[in-house]
């Protein structure tokens, strides 16, 4: 009895050995050394476990339950003397197995690649993929997904090639199952990452992985292809190398050519939607061959101030495509690797949707290659200058941030500098802008910009540097407003005409040497390149998006008409437990609950209730609350009365009155039939001036026009800055002094809004006008003046907002004028 026992013991260990022994010899194994072109040229190699197919019998991999799709990977190899252009064709079978090893679902795939474009690295080309010890030459990787969702008994998917035909030798495969993270397992295993790790989920982001919002992370995490090995003690596996930090071989004749967006993982493809309807969107690999399954990040940013929706999609099909419905807005999209975007809506496949192409010659500055503009010298008006500085690698990627410098003379008619100085900024490579010729080759940063006033006598400017940049130059005349159409200059995707320019190209006086000096033999260097820029996605503060910011009203310096009004909120507008008081919400007559709302408030609140009707004549009304009455003869179309003191919770209300209208009671939470409530001033013949103390701490100001014009009436609203003094320069950042914007109304727009204090005049919806207090001028008080040009008359909301959390320093104001 013993002995049989010591038998079966010996039984379950050969077993249990038989299980474990993979997990743990992949556990215990030394890592294999990188290849010695990695070491040699200080190359990155990762590597992956691959499993060989066999030329006759099937290769059988666990499937995880729960999962809901396989992915496949195969990589063939050929001779060491295979040529790229000669098409490398095979085909492998696979079938889906149950528990008892039934068939379910089986299929074919024929794989079509070839050799790829070696990397380059100090001019050696370098194989993107190899094995080490194994002579031959890896394919570029293919791939194919198997969805499980209509086939949940899967326990077992098998794989068999195909005879091969020369010059194939062998194909290698992996295996890997779709495993998606809840929001608490995402937020679990983010933290368990290297920063390695985390930088390279994020590559596809324009900010640092620790900017990245809670949601973000989900979106990168949640969902993850996670490596199974083969059934079998020992499968004939090798270690596949592939090799990173090397260029791109670029070949010209597959260089970009429309119709089509060069977009990448460290180039992002802006495509601005005009339109709302269905859209579908392609994307065409530069590099096919590499069997990367080509995944697209879209960040769509719409008018709605909130966290742009992102998600990452799998474009499927040939040529390889995604159908989604799509707002107005910018659609923002990241590949995983280097490819052409194009877009158009279903109804009109023959319509591109991409953007008109837009170029600007840019001017290279360098050591001994200095640049002049020509700048006309003002009698009266003077004129101010913008500098746009921009790091340009000439062909070879910008890897970091760089700080760039430059020195510049501005220069008289006689030849003497009249003034002098340094410019230096910390830039980082641009993920918009392009050089046109070489769109792949990450080598031009972000401008960064440099603003002066220029002096009268200045006639000339001079832009040197020991590096090589390249440099713009744009001036505007002092006395010229600066122009906005409202709303439509605040978009990017509107698609209306390009309104008034703020700056003026400036370009250097021709450059060619005379017959006389030109060199016979030396190479003049480039004098200037042409770039491929995009629109730039708005950058919207996180403090903004999540609600903590201070929102204040100001008032205007001298007495000023004030009234009462009363907009419908439409989507744009953020809600906030700070804002209840001007949030109100329709009752209905009768018995109803209601849910009365404060922010962290125990006291007692006074609730107004405002009435909007079609007749003046008077009426009855009576008001119950948790059983007290209130009765009020009242008289006109529109006004408010003070309700009974409530506490935060619910309560009963009744409604009773003598006639039909529209009720409103705040300290409710709107939906899309709410209201919001402001004290607003009239803005006619007289000016309003606001008394503003600049700060240096995220501050913004702005306006919002609500109009009294009709649909289709457009008002002109004049806008000075009058600050106390003016920095000379260089800054890098401009105020324009002087503003004129034009607000149009629509037939949507106009009319839906209500002075309270006025029993006839009606609002369209406010419009924003936007503000920029910029570091040219220095901290401390300023005026903010508003005049009406031209049109019609409205009234005016005039605030600051400041980020970040604020203690309240005292309670709600009731806004009784």
């Amino acid at each position: 009895m013993r002995m049989l026992g010591r038998l079966l013991l010996l039984l379950l260990f050969a077993i249990a050995a038989a299980f474990l022994y993979q997990p743990l010899r992949t556990l215990f194994q030394v890592p294999l050394p990188a290849p010695g072109i990695a070491q040699q040229l200080d190359l990155t190699a990762r590597s992956s476990t691959v499993y060989f197919l066999p030329k006759d019998g099937w290769l059988t991999f666990p499937v995880i339950s729960q999962a809901a799709r396989l992915r496949v990977l195969t990589h063939a190899s050929a001779a060491p003397e295979t040529e790229q252009e000669i098409p490398l064709r095979y085909a492998l079978e696979y079938e889906l197995l149950d528990s008892n090893r039934h068939p379910l679902q089986g299929g074919r795939y024929t794989h079509e690649t070839r050799i790829p474009q070696p990397l380059i690295k100090d001019g050696v080309p370098v194989p993107r993929n190899l094995y080490t010890g194994r002579n031959v030459t890896v394919a570029a990787g293919q791939s194919f997904n198997v969805l499980l969702e209509a086939l949940p008994k899967t326990a077992y998917v098998r794989l068999r090639l195909k005879p091969l035909v020369l010059p194939l030798e062998n194909v290698a495969v992996r295996v890997y199952y779709e495993e998606r993270m809840s929001e608490r397992q995402a937020s679990v295993a983010w933290e368990r990452l290297s920063q390695a790790q985390k930088e390279r989920l994020a590559q596809g982001v324009i900010y640092p992985p620790e900017l990245l919002t809670r949601q973000e992370r989900l979106n990168l995490l949640e969902r993850q292809w996670q490596p199974v090995g083969p059934l079998g003690t020992n499968p004939d596996q090798g270690v596949l190398f592939s090799l990173q930090g090397a260029d791109a071989f670029i070949d010209p004749n597959r260089m970009p050519r429309l119709p089509g967006l060069f977009a990448g993982p460290d180039r992002l493809g802006v495509l601005p939607i005009e339109t709302a309807g269905d859209y579908r969107l392609q994307f065409t690999p530069l590099f096919a061959g590499d069997g990367l399954e080509s995944e697209l990040l879209l960040r769509h940013i719409t008018e709605q101030f909130e966290e742009p929706r992102e998600e990452a999609v799998t474009p499927q099909g040939e040529p390889l495509a995604i159908e989604q419905f799509l707002s107005p807005g910018l659609l923002v999209v990241t590949p995983n690797q280097p490819g052409l975007l194009d877009i158009w809506p279903v109804e009109e496949p023959e319509q591109s949707a991409l953007p008109e192409p837009r170029f600007l010659r840019a001017w290279t500055v360098q050591s001994g290659l200095p640049v002049h503009f020509q700048l006309l010298p003002g009698d009266d008006v003077r004129t101010s200058l913008r500098l746009d500085l921009r790091a340009y690698g000439d062909g070879e990627p910008l890897l970091s941030e760089k700080t760039i410098q430059a020195e510049y003379r501005l220069i008289d008619t006689q030849g003497r500098a009249i003034d002098q100085g340094t410019l230096e900024a910390s830039v980082m490579p641009s993920m918009i802008d392009r050089g046109a010729d070489t769109q792949p080759v990450a080598n031009l940063s972000d401008p960064a910009s440099f603003y002066l006033r220029l002096p009268l006598e200045a006639t000339r400017l001079e832009v040197t540097s020991r590096q090589t940049l390249l440099v713009n130059a744009y001036t505007r005349p002092d006395d010229l407003p600066h122009r906005t159409r409202v709303p439509m200059d605040y978009y990017a995707w509107r698609g209306d005409e390009a309104g008034q320019p703020s700056w003026f190209v400036l370009q250097p006086p021709e450059t060619e040497p005379s017959a006389e000096t030109k060199p016979s033999a030396d190479k003049k260097p480039e004098t200037s390149q042409v770039l491929h820029i995009q629109s730039r996605p708005p950058e919207r503060n996180p403090e903004f998006l999540a609600g903590r910011y201070q929102w204040e009203a100001l008032e205007p310096q001298l007495a000023a008409r004030g009234a009462r009004i009363l907009i419908p909120l439409r989507g744009e507008e953020r809600l906030r437990a700070r804002g209840l008081p001007g949030y109100f919400q329709p009752l209905e007559q009768g018995a109803q609950t209601v849910e009365i709302t404060a922010p962290g408030a125990t006291r007692r609140l006074e609730p107004q209730l405002i009435y909007l009707r079609e007749e003046s004549t008077p009426f009855n009304l009576r008001l119950g609350i948790d059983g007290r009455t209130v009765r009020h003869e009242l008289i006109g179309k529109r006004g408010s009365i003070s309700l009974p003191p409530v506490t935060p919770g619910r309560h009963e209300v009744e409604l009773d009155t003598s006639t039909s209208g529209t009720w409103l009671m705040n300290y409710r939470y709107p939906d899309d039939a709410g209201y919001l409530h402001r004290l607003a001033f009239r803005l006619d013949d007289a000016a309003l001036r606001y008394p503003v103390d600049k700060r240096d701490d995220g501050q913004l100001v702005g306006a919002r026009f609500y109009s009294l014009g009709e649909a289709g009436a457009a008002s002109t609203v004049r806008v000075r800055i009058i600050p106390e003094a003016l920095k000379a320069g260089p800054t890098q950042e401009w105020t324009h002094l002087e503003r004129f914007y034009q607000v149009t109304t629509t037939a949507k727009e106009a009319r839906v809004g209500y002075v309270l204090d006025q029993q006839r005049e009606r609002l369209a919806y406010g419009q924003p006008i936007l503000i920029d207090l910029g570091s040219d001028l220095p901290d401390g008080p300023i005026t903010v003046e508003f005049s009406l040009q031209s049109g019609a008359p409205g009234y005016l909301v005039f605030h600051e907002v400041l980020p970040g959390e604020y203690e309240r320093t005292r309670s709600f104001r009731e806004e009784n004028e």
